[in-house]
């Protein structure tokens, strides 16, 4: 039985079938006839009449297919019918679906590209356990310029005590030292913590253990936990290094751990090094570190389940109030800073990314708009096609359902191109990026990469594909089949179709260009500040003397003098110098001061100032100007004289309308505090960032305030890297087992520091340009289309008289009135958008009429350009051959 209803079931489909192609046969003939006629009435002869009717039907057995597909066929019989004919439909057309495939692709590669940055920075769950509850705590000084600053050991250990918000709460600062013993000694970036950070952030070892509590007792940290790129780079990633000895500054330590190659806790706006920790080593703390002095730690915490960040946060205040109330003269004014963790880690690229990733939405809708004007243009040439369908029955669902999908297999090819140029895009991005922004080993194509991936092909499929359809399948019926083939305006309503795209791709194009402008011109302006010293022809190297090797104070001002002295010797070496932290290089150190003779300010409203350690050569190996009095002698920075030199901005800001020259100051920096006497004034030399405002500055000499971690600093009188390998030669010549790290030229640092701004402002510039370039094509693409559509029109004008450059100005002109709506509509969004870019300018506001004015008339200028080409054809028509069928 379940056999004969199977085959009566065939049957019935076969006898519907062949109904339904004998109806379409029938119409097929009515169709055909009316074709041969239309044709007739051309001019041709019947024969070229019958012969160009059934041409213009194409084959006859695959409308019969489609027409049996529209009335009788199952709904995935259909969607397999449907693809298939849009398979053959873009194999048919190689040009037009290379042009469309590859336009996309540009798009979607490069939104995906970006995406995959934001996932991995701001999206993928951080590698620490209960990240949702872990914050990073910063102490906030209220009347200075830093909202978050380093953290009292004392403060630290108070909030720990009295905080019930918090499961757990960790303490460590980042240093260098020396690594000796087997190999090159060299330096390392390292961490001091507490025991507990590796419990706190849920990080296990890959080989042997992390801290223990037993670790912190006196007398057991001499310990310590190494990365696994010292492991592999030191000890070849022997399975035996635990319990094998390292020597830092001289001191043996025993490694009792390795961690995992994923392991990153790195902090930069924390970070004394600028660079991941390698190695860790544990922190005890005593009674000792309750005695407030110095803030140079950083704290992290994990909530208790329950707690959240407003009770933290208000916890800590009435923590920090009391403080303040009980040591005024240390906590004046200094209150607590939360933030949680994923806005610790992705606060300074977060911004930049999110325009980034506005501005490649962008671009891939300006590819969209390209797509969809080349689909509404080649529907223009399927009237007929679509008119024989829906004459057989399809319905403009139908007919809507195929041209979709026709779209969305053309979104998937561009998507799948898409994704392969991702790649590429995604290793210029990390090349581009500065160090320490993007890490390489994190950003790649993923499952959440390739799911946004698939989504946003479908999700173009539909964006470009919608509008052509919808205008495609609005037809009339009769007036396509008899439609001839004279030239005329094409329907209107698709011109205004057309016209709106323009001026949406215009405006999105305007507003991506005014964004690049604003940043080229806040990064130009940047670069243009003077930092206040000669970085041409500067090479410098830091040099760290291990403390148990160079206990006093004497014998690290012997050595860097020594140093120095022995770089002065070099032929090709103008200058010498030594300074503790270099411009654009180091955090550098500051403290409060007094004015000798003036009354002592209230707590909390300290006179605050940088301190640098400079020798004699310092300022003018740098090229710092000498404002007034003089800097130091050589018999000043060989002893201690009790002398200082100040910058512009110190006196300024806190010697106005008097001369400081003379004038003793007490600075915070020495135990016990003695006056020094100011004996000259520089000018301002930028330390931190080429942005902001200068900070007072006060330079000691080496005797006064001896640091174990100078940077050298040599001015060539050619290139400087030519002089690195006999300056480190001259440096070992005095120890042959101290390292010498960081051997770069001054321009590099420089460069360093305002790398962010150059990557952000040449991404942006690029995917603006990329923009243009595609606004100037899809003008170009829709006015050679009209064009091509109004030849015979243009005929016409021509033969009753219309000159050369009347046409000229007829084709211009229309198409400059979307372009000049879409500039305008486009400096409307860039008012209201640019906005967002307020904290990445600098020295520009974010509605410079400059950067304005300049986009918009160079946006004009190129559609003008891209008008001016099918315009100059327009005028080369020639009548006679334009009216040969009228």
């Amino acid at each position: 039985m379940r056999l004969f209803r199977v085959l009566a079931a065939r049957l019935r489909g076969l006898f519907r079938r062949e109904a339904v192609i004998r109806d379409i046969d029938e119409e097929m003939r009515l169709h055909v006839e009316m074709a041969t006629e239309a044709n007739i009435e051309r001019g041709m002869s019947p024969a070229e009449a019958r012969r160009a009717a059934l041409r213009s039907f194409g084959n006859l057995d695959s409308l019969r297919a489609r027409a049996y597909e529209v009335r009788g066929g199952g709904m995935l019989e259909t969607l397999l019918r449907d693809v298939k004919y849009a398979a053959r439909a873009m194999a048919r057309r190689p040009g037009f679906t290379a042009v469309a495939a590859l336009t996309l692709a540009v798009g979607v590669g490069a939104n995906t590209a970006i995406f995959s940055v934001v996932e991995a920075v701001l999206l993928r769950p951080l590698p620490y356990r209960h990240a949702e509850r872990t914050v990073v705590v910063w102490e906030h000084n209220r009347a200075g310029t830093r909202p978050r600053n380093v953290v009292s050991p004392a403060n630290f250990l108070d909030w720990r005590d009295q905080s019930k918000s918090f499961e757990e709460m960790a303490a460590f600062f980042d240093n260098r030292y020396n690594l000796t013993g087997a190999g090159e000694p060299e330096e390392v970036p390292a961490q001091v913590a507490t025991p507990n950070l590796f419990s706190l952030l849920g990080a296990e070892a890959a080989l042997g253990r992390t801290f223990s509590p037993d670790d912190s007792e006196a007398g057991s940290d001499d310990v310590a936990v190494i990365s696994h790129g010292l492991w592999q780079r030191r000890f070849g990633g022997s399975p035996d290094v635990i319990g094998r000895a390292v020597t830092l500054d001289g001191e043996s330590l025993t490694v009792v751990g390795v961690m995992p190659p994923d392991f990153k806790w790195f902090i930069k706006e924390m970070s004394r090094t600028g660079k991941p920790a390698e190695i860790w080593m544990p922190w005890t703390l005593n009674e000792g570190h309750r005695i407030r002095r110095g803030r140079y730690v950083s704290v992290v915490g994990r909530l208790a389940p329950g707690a959240t960040v407003e009770q933290a946060r208000a916890e800590l205040d009435a923590v920090a109030s009391r403080l303040e109330s009980e040591h005024a003269e240390f906590n004046k004014n200094w209150g607590v800073r939360l933030v949680p963790l994923r806005e610790q880690l992705a606060g300074e690229i977060r911004p930049a990314l999110l325009v980034l990733l506005g501005a490649v939405g962008s671009v891939l809708l300006i590819a969209c708009v390209n797509v969809a004007n080349l689909l509404l243009a080649r529907a223009a040439g399927r009237h007929k096609e679509i008119a024989i369908r829906a004459a057989m029955g399809a319905g403009r669902r139908r007919l809507i359902r195929q041209l979709l999908t026709e779209s969305m297999m053309l979104a998937l090819l561009g998507g799948a191109l898409g994704l392969l140029l991702s790649h590429w895009c995604v290793e210029a991005l990390v090349a581009l990026s500065p160090a320490n922004l993007i890490d390489a080993g994190q950003v790649g194509v993923n499952l959440p990469v390739l799911g946004f991936t698939l989504g946003l092909s479908l999700l173009t499929g539909v964006i470009f594909g919608l509008a052509p359809a919808l205008e495609a399948s609005r037809l009339s019926l009769t007036e396509s089949l008899k439609e001839s083939s004279r030239g005329n305006a094409g329907d209107r309503r698709g011109r205004r179709l057309r016209d709106v795209l323009v001026v949406a791709e215009i405006g999105l194009a305007l507003v991506l260009l005014v964004c690049a402008g604003l940043m080229a011109r806040s990064f130009m302006r940047l670069q243009a500040v003077d930092p206040g010293f000669d970085a041409s022809n500067l090479l410098t190297m830091r040099v760290l003397l291990p403390q148990p090797k160079y206990p006093e104070d004497a014998q690290v001002v012997t050595f860097f003098r020594q140093a120095v002295a022995n770089l002065r010797t070099l032929p090709g070496v103008q200058a010498a110098g030594a300074v503790s932290a270099l411009p654009f290089a180091d955090l550098g150190a500051a403290t409060n001061f007094t004015v000798e003779g003036r009354p002592a300010p209230p707590p909390g409203e300290d006179l605050s100032t940088d301190v640098r350690v400079v020798d004699e050569g310092y300022f003018r190996t740098m090229n710092i100007p000498v404002v007034a009095g003089r800097t130091f002698t050589e018999q000043e920075a060989a002893e201690n004289r009790r002398v200082a030199v100040i910058n512009e901005a110190m006196a300024r800001v806190y010697f106005a309308g008097e001369n400081p020259i003379g004038k003793r100051i007490l600075v915070n920096m020495t135990d016990p505090i003695v006056p020094t006497e100011i004996v000259g004034i520089v000018g301002d030399a930028r330390y931190d960032k080429l942005e902001g405002e200068l900070r007072p500055m006060v330079y000691w000499t080496p005797p006064q305030l001896a640091y174990n971690s100078m940077t050298l600093v040599l001015r060539a009188s050619g290139e400087p890297e030519a002089l690195a390998a006999a300056a480190r030669r001259q440096v070992q010549a005095i120890d042959k087992d101290q390292p010498v790290a960081d051997v770069r030229t001054m321009e590099s640092w420089m460069s360093e520091s305002v790398s962010r701004a150059r990557f952000g402002a040449l991404l942006l510039g690029g995917f603006a340009v990329l923009a243009l370039f595609l606004a100037a094509v899809g003008v170009y693409g829709v006015m050679s289309y009209s064009v091509a559509q109004r030849r015979n029109e243009i005929g016409v004008r021509m033969a009753l008289g219309a000159q050369a450059r009347d046409v000229l100005r007829l084709v211009i002109r229309q198409g400059l009135a979307p372009v000049l709506a879409g500039v305008g509509l486009g400096l409307l969004g860039a008012f209201a958008l640019t906005r967002v870019l307020s904290s990445l300018l600098y020295g520009v506001s974010t509605t410079d009429p400059l950067t304005f004015a300049g986009i918009a008339l160079l946006l004009t200028l190129v559609s003008c350009a891209a008008c001016y080409i099918p315009a100059r054809r327009a005028t080369r028509v020639d009548p006679l051959d334009a009216l040969r069928y009228e």
